[in-house]
């Protein structure tokens, strides 16, 4: 079943054609249209997801997807509309295909292929699977792993060292990378104390303080109050709900925008799951949430993502932030992976009713 066609100016994966792996499932894309939890596995309630892949030239092209059961049965509804996002990425072009469907999806194998020209330049296998059930938290505050005074979160930080050849960076005075092309580090989060303005949560990173927040729990999930970092400190009015309490959906989205702050200027999140997250302990259900901040000098543009998988009674145990190099055709990227997270000892907060406004 074909489930659109596209023609578009420039191109599609892997300049000398087929090739499966070039072709990614997942759940949306990053600011450079990497992909957001690149998986092959679906829940029957994930109505929507995105298809990724690049192409070695900049010419035009026609484009198309097709999603056809192998297995799999029942009926279904496929939205025929799609939205297709691009990125440069070097000498290829990378590309975004949002596909959609008005129902459940059958669970059962399906294949994907994407074709350039009518013909097919990858195809991989997904397997859908029954949805899970909501996960049930004690607490929104769960989301975060705990606001216990002395909680702490050790991650591994590792930071690209070269976004594209010819443009290498460092990082807190650190010039080597791992062969992968890595710069690594430790971060250190740790809840410090409770006091008027929310509970205060350090970052560390080298051993060095980079940020302090203050966050607060509410009954529709946690807040940021207020971030100080470089010596400048951000408040946020209204506050910005940056974990949102599950509810029976399997994918939620909200926006948040600054009192007074135009439309455009809003930052964007959705919420996924539960799905499987990798952990120190191995898999657990957990949540993908991704924040994506419009570009200051262009809004229509994401200046920022920010990919956080969250397990309730941990926290987060991963985060991928992209910021695009204007005019670079390349992006600055940082990833964190959780080590180990210690519970404090001092008592939770308590959870507050979440005030309406335009964080919502």
């Amino acid at each position: 079943m074909r489930m659109w066609l596209l023609a578009i100016p420039a191109a599609m994966v892997l300049a000398h054609g087929a090739c499966a792996e070039g072709v990614q499932l997942a759940l949306d894309g990053a600011a450079d249209l990497s992909p957001v939890y690149p998986t092959v596995t679906l829940p029957a309630n994930a109505r929507e997801f995105v298809v990724i892949f690049s192409y070695g030239d900049h010419k035009m092209h026609h484009i198309r997807t097709g999603f056809e059961p192998i297995d799999a049965k029942g009926s279904y509804t496929i939205n025929s509309v799609g939205d297709v996002k691009v990125a440069a990425v070097g000498d290829a072009t990378r590309f975004l295909l949002r596909e959609s469907f008005l129902s459940d999806i059958p669970v059962g194998r399906w294949t994907l292929t994407a074709s350039v020209d009518d013909k097919p330049v990858g195809t991989v296998e997904i397997t859908v699977v029954p949805a899970a059930a909501p996960l049930k938290l004690s607490s929104p505050i769960a989301l975060a792993g705990s606001l216990a005074a002395g909680t702490e979160w050790n991650f591994q930080f590792r930071f690209l060292q070269q976004p594209r050849p010819g443009l290498k960076l460092t990082l807190d005075g650190i010039e080597s990378a791992d062969p992968d092309g890595w710069i690594k580090t430790t971060l250190l989060r740790k809840i410090v104390a409770q006091d008027a303005g929310g509970v205060r949560w350090d970052q560390q990173r080298t051993g060095k303080l980079v940020s302090t927040s203050w966050v607060v729990a509410t009954d529709k999930g946690i807040a940021v109050a207020k971030i100080v970092a470089d010596g400048n400190e951000t408040a946020f009015e209204p506050l910005e709900l940056v974990l949102r309490t599950p509810g029976d959906a399997f994918h939620q989205q909200w926006e948040w925008r600054p009192k007074g702050a135009p439309p455009e200027a809003a930052q964007n999140f959705q919420m996924w799951g539960p799905v499987p997250v990798k952990t120190p302990q191995g898999e657990q259900p957990g949540y993908v949430v991704l924040q994506q901040i419009p570009d200051e000098d262009d809004p229509t543009k994401v200046g920022l993502s920010v990919e956080s998988q969250i397990v309730p009674g941990t926290g987060l145990v991963h985060e991928v932030d992209v910021q695009p190099i204007p005019g670079a055709d390349a992006a600055l990227r940082d990833e964190i992976d959780l080590i180990q997270m210690t519970r404090g000892s001092g008592p939770e907060p308590e959870v507050g009713k979440f005030v309406e406004g335009s964080g919502q």
